[in-house]
């Protein structure tokens, strides 16, 4: 908490010489317009993750197995933990910065920008440089990751609120968490315990077609949604 902490005081400094602003340009408030944001991001989130956990198993023909060790102080550990990572990396790439290159750079580029610096970020996140590095999986985690900072900074522009990324980045980490291996919480609900080997070459053209179609989703979402609020 104490890294947050410093973020915000960052922040509030950045935005303060920056463009004359304070932390409520980040889009805090009105507080249920906001709340209603969060929660429906993470909704949405959870109800894409469940559809890209049926996409899996259909084209790995995965077989799960419940975990037997669930449990509801394990589940609450996990949300505390993913909440604040997900807000420290939000304040971090979804907050004054984003803010910042958006007013002084425009959209497009405030966008962009932030989305290569969250894909890049996953380098070291992951660890990929602690073994001997893999150009291959160096390229496909940019890509996933980057693409979907790309949709997050795109929901941060449209609803004018870091709130509503935050809500997607939440709901698709915990929802993750439910049935995929992650540090330290994964395979919380299920784990896979078979599965059927799929060339590279046709696996590798389904990991990016999900790789693009999740984040377009996320645009198209909050396009719509945002369409006559704004």
């Amino acid at each position: 908490m104490l890294g947050i902490l410093v973020i915000l005081v960052v922040s509030w400094l950045l935005l303060h010489f920056a463009v004359k602003k304070d932390l409520l340009v980040l889009g805090f408030t009105p507080v249920p317009k906001r709340l209603l944001e969060f929660f429906l991001g993470i909704l949405f989130m959870i109800i894409l993750l469940f559809i890209v956990a049926a996409a899996d198993t259909w084209w790995y023909q995965f077989k799960w197995q419940e975990q037997e060790t669930f449990s509801l102080a394990l589940f609450g550990n996990s949300i505390w933990y993913y909440l604040k990572a997900v807000l420290t990396e939000d304040l971090v790439f979804r907050g004054a910065i984003l803010y910042i290159l958006v007013k002084k750079l425009g959209p497009k580029v405030g966008i962009s920008l932030s989305a290569i610096a969250f894909g890049i970020y996953h380098w070291f996140s992951f660890g990929l440089f602690n073994d001997e590095i893999n150009i291959v999986f160096l390229s496909y985690v940019f890509i996933t990751t980057g693409l979907m900072g790309f949709a997050w900074a795109y929901t941060f522009v449209k609803t004018q609120s870091i709130i509503m990324p935050l809500g997607m980045h939440l709901g698709w980490n915990q929802a993750q968490a439910f049935f995929y291996p992650n540090q330290p919480y994964g395979e919380i609900l299920y784990k896979v315990i078979e599965r059927t080997d799929v060339s590279d070459g046709i696996n590798i053209a389904f990991l990016l077609a999900k790789a693009i179609a999740i984040p377009m989703l996320v645009i198209i979402f909050v396009f719509l949604f945002t369409k006559n609020k704004n």
